[in-house]
């Protein structure tokens, strides 16, 4: 589609400026302003989601065979104690997050 836009002067210099430093044409930098601008206001739903998954062929390249057992490697974990939070501590946050869950539900 071909398409004629009138831009105020500072727009037209502000577009050149940035053509420039791109190294590319002032038209191909509002072509990529507008694709980017459009880009954000449409979100795909679940379903298209699901049926752009569903539509997908299977890539072979994205399958690697198993290297071991999954069993055998979680048994043979280290303890890393930087990772793991304290009961208490747990136990404080999941109290915590109740009384926010009360205060959203009543208000």
């Amino acid at each position: 589609m071909r398409l004629t836009i009138t831009l105020p002067n500072h727009l037209a210099e502000q577009l050149q400026r940035k053509a420039e430093e791109e190294k590319l044409t002032a038209e191909e930098v509002a072509i990529n302003l507008l694709e980017e601008a459009l880009e954000e206001l449409w979100w795909p739903t679940p379903e298209e989601v699901v049926a752009k998954i569903k539509a997908t062929p299977p890539d072979p390249t994205a399958i690697r065979p198993a290297e071991g057992s999954l069993a055998d490697h979680l048994r043979q974990r280290t303890y890393d104690p930087d990772f793991e939070i304290e009961e208490s501590r747990v136990e404080a946050i999941e109290a915590e997050m109740k009384v926010m869950t009360c205060a959203n539900d009543d208000g």
